[in-house]
């Protein structure tokens, strides 16, 4: 892990790491794109009246910042590498817990990382959801217990038949009902 190892160098090493590891995040500013399912997944929170989302990223709030305003989706919180600790530490979904007042074991984690979204979500008691769009972490079963997720999923639009078939959630409007 490159940051907690970048921790352990002296203060000129620390600095000439992270302007190396921000040039690269400018250059790939220009290249951000959407997660395909993620406006879908959005619109289906929004349609239930679902509007607590959070965001915990190792990139930098520059590019959180630019997410936000290229794509129109808002997560509040939205915590950067600037938040310490990082994940795997419970920490950051702590903290967006109790931003929100509700207990961790009222939220789900979604995440594309098993060391590092997974292992933060169970730490913090939540619920945890793999993302594996390639089937590089194998079959469900095969993972190790204290890493294995609750449920997992290769493509986001897949969260949405978990959250449905999982989870109360809101009811939808009375306008969306009579549809």
């Amino acid at each position: 892990d490159i940051l907690h190892c970048i921790e352990a160098w002296g203060p000129d090493e620390q600095r000439r790491a992270y302007e190396a590891i921000a040039r690269f995040e400018r250059d790939g500013l220009d290249r951000l794109q959407i997660m395909p399912g993620a406006s879908e997944l959005c619109g289906f929170l929004d349609a239930r009246q679902i509007s607590r989302r959070g965001l915990i990223t190792r990139n930098v709030k520059d590019a959180v910042d630019l997410f936000h305003q290229r794509f129109g989706m808002k997560f509040v919180p939205a915590l950067s590498r600037e938040f310490r600790p990082y994940k795997p530490d419970p920490a950051p979904l702590l903290h967006i817990c109790s931003t929100w007042d509700i207990p961790p074991t009222e939220v789900i984690m979604v995440g594309d990382s098993l060391k590092d979204d997974i292992v933060c979500g169970k730490r913090a008691g939540a619920f945890t959801c793999l993302l594996d769009e390639t089937g590089r972490y194998g079959p469900h079963d095969s993972l190790p217990e204290d890493v294995k997720p609750d449920f997992m999923v290769s493509s986001l639009p897949e969260v949405l038949s978990v959250l449905e078939e999982h989870f109360d959630l809101a009811p939808v409007s009375v306008a969306e009902s009579r549809i």
